[in-house]
């Protein structure tokens, strides 16, 4: 699903190879992450299914064609702006792939200083 920039070097990733063959109904994949045992994670290709999800979508440009990196405004905590963005621009990727957050440092101390969990400032939950 990546970036022709993250594939094997003279390898045209999958998704680009659907592109171009026309095997999907719209150029778009989606992720769906279910948690417990409701419901299945899946990924659907060609089109995202309405029924696993609650409200609008927001589409957004991929600034950083390498790794999805798309512009985000803030991040709100309980409702409250962390004004993490306010004074550098910032970036979040869409990994499927891991399990892990990582933040620039800037952001890591915006992040302790308002008291919220980072792998520096654990919260027991």
């Amino acid at each position: 699903m990546g970036y022709d920039t993250l594939a094997e070097k003279n390898v045209k990733p999958m998704f680009d190879t659907m592109m171009e063959q026309k095997l999907l109904k719209e150029n778009i994949f989606a992720f769906s992450f279910a948690s417990g045992n409701k419901d299945s994670s899946d990924l659907t290709l060609g089109y995202y299914d309405k029924s696993k999800m609650k409200g609008d979508i927001h589409w957004n440009p991929v600034e950083y064609k390498y790794m999805y990196g798309v512009k985000m405004d803030d991040i709100k905590v309980n409702g409250k702006s962390t004004n993490v963005c306010k004074e550098k621009s910032c970036l979040i990727t869409f990994d499927s792939g891991t399990s892990l957050m990582s933040m620039p440092s800037y952001a890591e101390k915006v992040f302790n200083d308002a008291g919220l969990p980072t792998m520096e400032n654990p919260v027991k939950c």
